[in-house]
């Protein structure tokens, strides 16, 4: 009996590794087809034989990590969901805005602006949560969008072990734009 059991779960954790790794292979051909620089229509149209091949167009500090019009609100709260459950938080980098993220850590003096890899670290902060429900119809995500007025755009992850909270603000642009995270989402009921 305890051998067929110990088979049983060395068969369902192999299975939930491959599923895994699957979904962060799936994510890091995503990320790196995202992260691939590619010439703005604008900048080949406005070429002519006479300026240089060097030139290059200038960036505002405001620019963003991913620029593609493939990236889809849907596309990036799938990429938060599968690298937030999976702890690969800098999987989020090409997602975010650069070069600052606005990043809270609720009941502390944490954080302000940040870049893209600082608030990576900074969500270490929410790995004791692991694994996050990003289920927006739950009644708990309803609720807390109604009573806070901070988290009524967020896309917001409830801790299936504690009581954690992480919420992502996505820009018209499909980018994260704020991260604020909570030791628990009952903070916000009050």
């Amino acid at each position: 009996m305890n051998k067929t059991l110990s088979l049983t779960l060395v068969g369902i954790t192999t299975i939930l590794l491959s599923i895994v790794g699957y979904l962060v292979y799936q994510n890091q051909k995503l990320i790196n087809r995202f992260a691939k620089p590619s010439p703005s229509p604008s900048t080949l149209a406005s070429a002519s034989p006479e300026s240089s091949v060097n030139q290059e167009p200038s960036e505002s500090p405001n620019r963003l990590a991913v620029s593609s019009p493939d990236l889809t609100v849907s596309l990036t709260q799938n990429a938060i969901k599968t690298n937030v459950n999976a702890k690969n938080f800098s999987g989020l980098i090409p997602y975010m805005t650069t070069p600052k993220v606005f990043v809270v850590l609720e009941a502390t003096e944490c954080c302000g602006d940040k870049t893209p890899q600082e608030a990576t670290e900074q969500m270490n902060y929410i790995e004791a949560g692991i694994p996050f429900d990003f289920d927006q119809g739950s009644e708990t995500v309803v609720n807390l969008k109604i009573k806070n007025p901070n988290l009524e755009k967020s896309y917001i992850g409830i801790s299936t072990v504690n009581e954690q909270l992480i919420a992502f603000n996505i820009d018209n642009e499909s980018h994260i734009t704020n991260i604020e995270m909570s030791a628990s989402w009952k903070l916000y009921n009050q």
